[in-house]
């Protein structure tokens, strides 16, 4: 038998005493009545203690909730970060490779004039020579930007990283608020429950005191 099926009979026990103390009672049913009333009561104390005992858990599990969700909303807040500093490397990305095609492109052109004027060396020498140099400084840049966009690709490759890792902490947070909710749930509704019986208990007893008066 369970401690609240328990109560419940202990209530029921009562009740018939009062009934029968209030038809015929007597002095030997009066103290087996007051016997069953100290009894009740200290069932009464118990069933209070375990109430508080829970409400601290109750408050506990709604703090330990409200950090949960705290920490939800910070992760959430990272990923949208996140995926924004993402979204601006790519376009970032794509506009160099868009600067490094047209680069090769003049590259291209550029060595195509400097075959051609390279026919006639006696009279274009310094021309080639300048469009040399600027083949060679139009080489570094690509050089460069090639770098660039290298160094880009592996800090998007590192924020595409950190973004699956918040996520994956947006899950684990979201399914520890679900967890801590559901215990709350039963936890409160136990807690009601045994406000229910203290309230009857309190009742029975009212009773019984009366009756002993």
């Amino acid at each position: 038998m369970t401690k609240r099926k328990g109560i419940g009979v202990w209530l029921v026990a009562l009740m018939s005493l009062v009934v029968l103390a209030g038809c015929n009672g007597t002095t030997a049913e009066n103290a087996e009545l007051k016997g069953q009333i100290d009894e009740l009561q200290g069932t009464l104390s118990k069933t209070e203690a375990e109430r508080d005992e829970l409400k601290v858990d109750v408050d506990r599990l709604m703090t330990s909730l409200s950090q949960a969700e705290g920490t939800l909303d910070d992760v959430s807040g990272t990923r949208d970060q996140l995926a924004e500093q993402v979204s601006e490397l790519q376009k970032s990305r794509e506009a160099l490779d868009a600067r490094v095609d047209d680069l090769a492109e003049a590259r291209v052109a550029l060595q195509s004039k400097v075959e051609e004027l390279n026919g006639d060396k006696t009279q274009l020498l310094q021309r080639v020579d300048a469009l040399t140099e600027s083949r060679g400084e139009l080489q570094q840049m690509v050089e460069n930007l090639v770098d660039t966009r290298g160094l880009l690709e592996k800090q998007i490759a590192s924020l595409s990283t950190a973004r699956d890792a918040a996520l994956t902490d947006a899950k684990a947070a979201q399914s520890k608020i679900e967890q801590l909710s559901t215990k709350l749930k039963v936890q409160t509704q136990q807690m009601a429950s045994l406000q229910d019986q203290i309230v009857s208990i309190r009742s029975v007893l009212s009773q019984l005191q009366e009756k002993l008066e």
